[in-house]
């Protein structure tokens, strides 16, 4: 599976609970706002699977306060020069 999710781009759904309450499938999401630095999922997925070496792709998501603290320390290694093998991640092979 998370070779599917890296290889498409879909990595779910992202959205941020402002009121508690029950919600039907008849209901409708609304986008209330977007980011003010322009930084959508799918160029950040982009940036994190496939253009890996794009320097200013990461430069422009490290500004993303929001950003988790994970994709924050991948990112930062890479402009360090340090690669992550994530074939293990991927694969489920552990050596094999």
């Amino acid at each position: 599976m998370p070779l599917k999710v890296q290889e498409t781009g879909y990595t779910g759904f992202y959205f941020r609970v402002l009121q508690e309450g029950l919600v039907s499938k008849s209901d409708s999401l609304i986008r209330t706002s977007r980011h003010p630095k322009g930084i959508t999922i799918s160029y950040a997925n982009h940036i994190m699977h496939r253009d890996k070496n794009d320097t200013e792709g990461i430069k422009k998501i490290l500004q993303v306060e929001e950003l988790s603290a994970s994709w924050r320390k991948t990112f930062v290694k890479r402009l360090e020069g340090n690669v992550t093998d994530t074939k293990e991640r991927l694969t489920g092979n552990q050596g094999k």
